[in-house]
This record gives C-alpha cells, structure tokens and sequence, in this order.
C-alpha cells in the first residue's frame, strides 16, 4: 500500500542510534527529552484520513496529513477495544484492560495499581495536561475518583468526565434547566477545571479545548511537557457543528437541544441517528465536523511551529476505535465498525511524528497497537523501563528507524468485549461475534445485526482486509491453533483480576 504523498526519508538525528531494545539510554540525540502531544480523536473512520490511498474521495485532513508528512503514517494498527472506554485504558497505561476488567465490556475502570502514562512522565520532569474528553467507563463525574484525571498523573486538567458531551451546550443554565444534565450515554453543562466546574457560553468544544490545549502549550515553552488533547469529535451529536462548516458541506440542519424538548436522554438517543436524512446528509454532517476537527489541529500545529518547539515535540494522533457508521463515517475497505471486532471496530488511523529524531513522510506497515503508544513515549523521553515485564506494548522508535517489527508485533493480539472476542496472529484472525447482547441500546444493536454471524470466522488478513472470505472449515487446524492460542490468553487475563484493586467511595 502506498501513501498519496512520496518524499526522500530523512533521517534528523545528531548521533548514530544503536539498536537497543531494552534501553536505558537518556533520550535518543543526547539532548533534553521531547515534548509530547497525543492527540485522541472519537471514533474516525480508518477512511477518513486523506493522507491515506484509501481514505474516501471527500474526506479533506490536510493538517492531519501535515503530521504525517512531517512524520510516519501507519496503515495497521489496531486498537485494545471497539468502543471508547476500554480502548482509551489500554491507550493510556499500555496494558490490556482485560488484566483487571472482570466484565471485559464497556466500564474497565482505572486500578490503584497500574500507572498511567502521564503518571510516568510526571515522575519524570514533565509538566502534565489533559484537555477533552476523559472516559474509562465509571465513576463518572466523580473528582474524587481515581479515574478523574487530576488524580492519575494529569496536574492540569479542562473537559468532561462522561462517555459524551453536548458540543455546544456548556454552562451553568442549561445545567441546570435540563432535567437529566447527566444522560444515559451522554451529559451537557459545565466543564471541569481541575476539580472545579465552569461555564462556557457562546463557544464550541472543538474550538474550546484547541484554545485550552494552546495556553498549556504557551505555559510551558521551556518543556518538557505532556499534552494529551482528547476530542470529542468526530463522535455523536455529529450534527452540532459551526455553521460555517454545516453551510460550507451544505449539510442538513438539525435544531440543537432546548429543555422545552423533553429529556436530554430522549433528544440523544433521537439524533445519535440523525433523525430521517439521508446517508449523504449524514456523510455531509459527518465531513463538515471532521473538517472543523482538522482545522483546530492545523492551529495546535502552528503555534508549536510559531514557538520553536515542532523540531523536538513528538505528535502522536490515533482515533479510540473505529468510525461510527450512524455517525456517517467511513473504514472501507474494513468490514464492520464501532462497536464491533471486525477490522473496522478496532483498526485505526495512526501517526507518530518527531522531526528532530524519526524520517519523514515514511509509511510503516508492520502491525502496531496502540498499546505501543505509553512504551514508545518512555523510549522517546529516555525513561527506562523493562517493557517485555511492564507493558502489552512496546516501543516503536527504533523499529521505525531500522523498518523493522516491533517485538511485540510478532506475537498474538488479543480482543475480548462482552461476548465477541478476537485474536490476530501472524496475518490471521480468528473472530466471534453474536448479534445481540441486550444491554446494549437499540442503534448499537442495529449495527452489530448483520455484521456478526454468531460463528466463528478465519480471515487471512494478508490477502483479505475486507474479511469477506470466512476460511473456518478451509484452514480448519489453523483455527484450533489461534482458539487455543486465545483461550490461553483469556485464561491469563483472568488469573490476574484478583491482583488489582480501585478507588471506592469510602476512600
């Protein structure tokens, strides 16, 4: 597979760089360590990034796609869970969330005992801010719980605690106007400042949490900092979006939220469907908030290039799982979406670029995760750890440098939610899925009927990224082989659930 943009590979780097896998070196080029922004997005489609051959003829990222060209794009990473909480606890400690998640579902949590990674990089000199969206599936909305941001290793915190926010909705009055400001799924009002809640009126978080993450960045030139910028966007209300955008995509109009409507809930669940339109409107509703996401990104780019502080900043963007087709997102040429364990539920967009260290516009397609993401940052900031002991991940710096598999991309990974599971081993996967699990909301249910058989099925992803030819009573041995492999898995994963323990109200 080829990237739309060919340049020389350039190596920046002051010293030659051995091969080291378990380093204890300090950073890479004997200089002071990077900075470090992750950017999350929420649930973009492994289409919807132009940077890619396959990225769909209407999707525009050009500063997404500054990233990459500034950097390495990766076509095959996968993330540790379909949905946003569980893939979110596996981005940020580098761990499957099946270690300590007992339901292995929707609500993983954030144990006592596991330490994120903006805990890591605190120890470490680095001055920590989260902005967005905070979600590991519980405790929601609680400043005094572990899964709170302020108190796992972030010293700055502005956003949300809750699986969604109103995009446009965020002050005190329609708080406390609404008579479920804290939905079923998704909550409106106030934002946190740290532990403390504040009012935005006449603003739109996309637009928001850039200006917040800016500040942080303009606070803290003298580094080294850990900027974890997690959007909403491109998540549902796909419709709440500029009108500038919404006119410029000629999308459909849809009237924001008022309490004279009835519940919050009632209007969520209404337009997560975006009421009766067409797919084109929706795809339209869907590129016009894309489109308002990219351009805030090109303004975090430009003040690190305004600031001097591109050349040694490692930019990390990657989507929590993949794009929502209700939403109207794109994952051709994967098969299924959000919510599944097909390629479209756990396959993402992912870049990582670090001028001063990594070539630039380089494509690496050996297998990664997003598990990856906590070990490489160790790597690129020079903190040394054993992460064959640590982490389910490893780091990506010096595979990239030698194009090369990481250690970890050798081995199985993992998937288990509710009642699918899957297993990726060597160009194989082995999936299971059933139709309906009945906790789950009417839409996610509609997406998974179809795409799941309740069979079990055997995909040689080399030849078959679509997942359209099921080889299960073909390659019958190579079947057993991977059950066996993920049984044993689970088993491990299991075995650990009684060596983690959690925040409790009483604490």
């Amino acid at each position: 597979m080829k990237i739309k943009f060919h340049y020389l590979l350039l190596f920046v780097f002051g010293v030659s760089l051995i091969q080291c896998k378990n380093s204890k070196t300090q950073e890479l080029n004997g200089a002071k360590p990077p900075n470090i922004v992750l950017i999350v997005t929420d649930d973009q489609g492994y289409a919807d990034l132009s940077a890619y051959v396959h990225a769909s003829d209407l999707c525009q990222t050009p500063n997404m796609d500054r990233i990459a060209k500034a950097g390495v794009l990766f076509d095959h990473c996968y993330v540790s869970g379909p949905v946003c909480s569980p893939s979110r606890a596996g981005i940020y400690t580098g761990r499957y969330q099946e270690r300590w998640d007992k339901n292995m579902g929707w609500g993983p949590g954030l144990p006592n005992n596991v330490s994120t990674l903006a805990e890591m990089l605190k120890e470490n000199g680095y001055t920590t801010g989260r902005v967005g969206k905070s979600d590991y599936g519980t405790n929601y909305h609680n400043p005094h719980a572990r899964e709170f941001p302020v108190h796992h290793g972030y010293e700055r915190f502005i956003g949300f605690s809750a699986h969604a926010h109103d995009f446009f909705l965020l002050d005190e009055e329609i708080e406390r106007t609404t008579p479920d400001p804290y939905g079923e799924s998704a909550s409106l009002g106030r934002l946190w400042r740290d532990t403390t809640k504040v009012s935005f009126e006449d603003t739109y978080s996309t637009n928001l949490y850039t200006d917040e993450a800016i500040r942080f960045i303009e606070s803290n030139t003298d580094g080294p900092f850990f900027l974890d910028l997690a959007y909403n966007a491109v998540h549902e209300l796909i419709h709440q979006v500029p009108e500038e955008y919404r006119e410029k995509w000629d999308a459909p109009k849809i009237p924001n939220y008022d309490p004279l409507m009835g519940t919050y809930n009632e209007y969520y669940y209404k337009y997560t469907k975006v009421g009766d339109i067409s797919d084109e409107g929706k795809r339209k509703l869907y590129l016009a908030n894309l489109n308002c996401l990219d351009d805030n990104i090109g303004r975090l780019l430009d003040v690190l290039e305004e600031k001097g502080l591109m050349e040694n900043t490692l930019v990390i963007l990657i989507s929590d799982n993949g794009g929502e087709p209700l939403t109207g997102a794109n994952n051709l040429p994967l098969s299924g979406s959000k919510y599944t364990m097909h390629e479209g539920g756990i396959r993402v967009p992912f870049i990582i670029s670090w001028p001063k260290s990594l070539p630039q516009g380089k494509l690496y397609q050996y297998r990664v995760s997003a598990l990856d993401i906590v070990p490489t940052c160790l790597q690129a900031a020079g903190i040394a750890s054993n992460e064959s002991d640590t982490f389910d991940g490893s780091g990506l710096i010096y595979p990239i440098l030698n194009d090369e598999p990481s250690v970890k991309a050798e081995e199985p990974l993992c998937f288990k939610f509710g009642k699918q599971w899957a297993i990726i081993d060597q160009g194989w996967k082995l999936v299971y899925a059933e139709d309906y699990n009945p906790g789950w909301r009417p839409i996610t249910s509609q997406i998974l009927l179809g795409a799941n058989s309740g069979k079990l099925a055997l995909y040689n992803l080399n030849e078959d990224i679509g997942e359209r030819n099921n080889l299960v009573d073909v390659e019958e041995e190579k079947a057993r082989e991977l059950q066996h492999k993920f049984d044993s898995w689970l088993e491990k994963m299991k075995a650990e659930h009684q060596n983690y323990s959690f925040w409790s109200k009483g604490d």
